[in-house]
C-alpha cells in the first residue's frame, strides 16, 4: 500500500513539474481585464519545424475563457525588419485559445504583435520572446544525429553559387567559341587571299 502511494506521488509530483515547465514557456500579461497567455504552440520551437503563436485570453473578473476572437483579432509575426500578418484560429475544444500557424526559418527572436478588438476594448501588444517570456527559436544543429545537415539557407548560398561558376564557365566557352569561329574565318580569308 505505500509502495502505491509513493508511487502515486511521484506521478503527481512529475505531472505538477511537467506543467510549471510548460505554463513558464508563455509570458502572461494583463490587458485591461483580459489575461494573455502567449508564446509558441510548440515550445521548444525550432527552425524548419511547424508551429504557431499561440494565445489563450481569460476575463479576469469572470475566471471565463474568452471566445470568438479569431474574429475581432490578428496576430502578426515580426522577425528583424519582416512581418508576416495572419489570421488566428479557435483551437477546437480549448475555449479561449487560438493559434497562427507559421514554419519559423531562423532562429532567434520573434515576437507577436495582437491587433483588435475585445469588445469595447483596443488591443496592441506586443510579446517578445527571450529570457523570462517565451522561448526564442531555436536552430537544430544540436539535435541532428547521425549526420549534421547543412542548414537550407547554406545550401542555397551552395547552389547559388555553383549555378553562377556555372553561368561564367557557359560565358568563358561562348567567348572561345566565337573567338574560334572569327580564327578560323581570318585564316580562311587569308588561304583564299594566297
Amino acid at each position: 500500500m505505500k509502495r502505491t502511494w509513493s508511487a502515486a506521488f511521484a506521478l503527481a509530483l512529475a505531472l505538477m513539474i511537467l506543467f510549471v515547465q510548460v505554463a513558464s514557456a508563455h509570458e502572461r500579461r494583463t490587458v485591461g481585464k483580459y489575461e494573455f497567455v502567449v508564446g509558441f504552440l510548440n515550445e521548444p520551437a525550432y527552425i524548419g519545424q511547424p508551429n504557431a503563436a499561440s494565445l489563450a485570453v481569460t476575463d479576469t473578473e469572470t475566471k471565463k475563457p474568452v471566445e470568438g476572437l479569431e474574429k475581432t483579432i490578428k496576430v502578426e509575426i515580426i522577425f528583424g525588419g519582416k512581418t508576416l500578418p495572419l489570421d488566428l484560429r479557435a483551437r477546437f475544444g480549448q475555449p479561449g485559445a487560438y493559434v497562427a500557424d507559421f514554419i519559423p526559418t531562423k532562429a532567434g527572436t520573434y515576437i507577436f504583435r495582437f491587433t483588435g478588438k475585445i469588445d469595447a476594448l483596443n488591443v496592441d501588444e506586443k510579446f517578445e520572446s527571450g529570457p523570462g517570456r517565451f522561448n526564442d527559436v531555436q536552430d537544430t544543429t544540436a539535435l541532428q544525429f547521425p549526420e549534421k545537415l547543412p542548414a537550407p539557407l547554406d545550401v542555397a548560398a551552395q547552389v547559388q553559387a555553383a549555378r553562377d561558376t556555372a553561368s561564367n564557365a557557359q560565358t568563358i566557352a561562348y567567348a572561345a567559341l566565337a573567338l574560334g569561329l572569327v580564327g578560323s574565318a581570318l585564316g580562311a580569308f587569308a588561304l583564299r587571299r594566297r
